[in-house]
């Protein structure tokens, strides 16, 4: 079999910039401009943010097993969060959408024992409750640890400055539009 060649003609081809204008973020349209400007707020606040020790808060200790033939698949804790291997991840995620949907909670032990008996119907298996299961008013009395933001230090850091700058100029942008608008009608 014969290879054939194929041959680009590049007389044509011109540099990107040569095309398109660069625009700055500040002129940018303001919906865009708000989700650019919050998604790099969040980046730069998850940077300065410290995540508590939740190994001693028991809202965060086993509510229950899921066990199939014998062997633990799935893990819920007192949150109703899931730890479950790769392979049964989307049967689990399957089944947990089932719960979600009908368990009118978002949070704590109720939505457990709706995740665990939807889990356990949909893999034949069984719940095998933890000694560590909470009730959910003995979860809802227990203080929810927070994460906590440095501000001091984020706002020291040269990405802060710059976001400000960039909030600035779009503030004066607008301003400039407004103006041109009343002007032009």
């Amino acid at each position: 079999m014969a290879e054939t060649a194929y041959r680009i003609n590049l007389s044509s081809v011109r540099a990107l910039q040569d095309v398109l204008k660069p625009v700055s973020l500040a002129e940018a349209p303001d919906d865009l401009f708000q989700q650019i400007m919050k998604a790099n707020q969040t980046m730069l606040e998850m940077d300065y943010t410290s995540f508590p020790d939740t190994s001693g808060n028991p809202t965060y200790a086993k509510y229950a097993s899921i066990v199939v033939n014998g062997k633990v698949v799935a893990q819920i804790d007192n949150h109703g969060w899931l730890e479950t291997s790769n392979a049964m991840a989307g049967a689990c995620t399957q089944a947990i959408n089932k719960a979600d949907a009908s368990a009118g909670v978002t949070s704590g032990p109720l939505l457990a024992q709706t995740r665990a008996e939807k889990l356990a119907e949909s893999l034949h298996g069984q719940i095998v409750k933890a000694s560590s299961a909470m009730t959910q008013s003995a979860f809802e009395s227990v203080p929810q640890p927070k994460a906590t933001v440095d501000t001091k230090a984020m706002i020291n850091d040269p990405r802060y400055a710059q976001l400000e700058q960039l909030q600035q100029a779009h503030a004066a942008f607008l301003a400039q539009q407004i103006a041109q608008n009343q002007a032009a009608g």
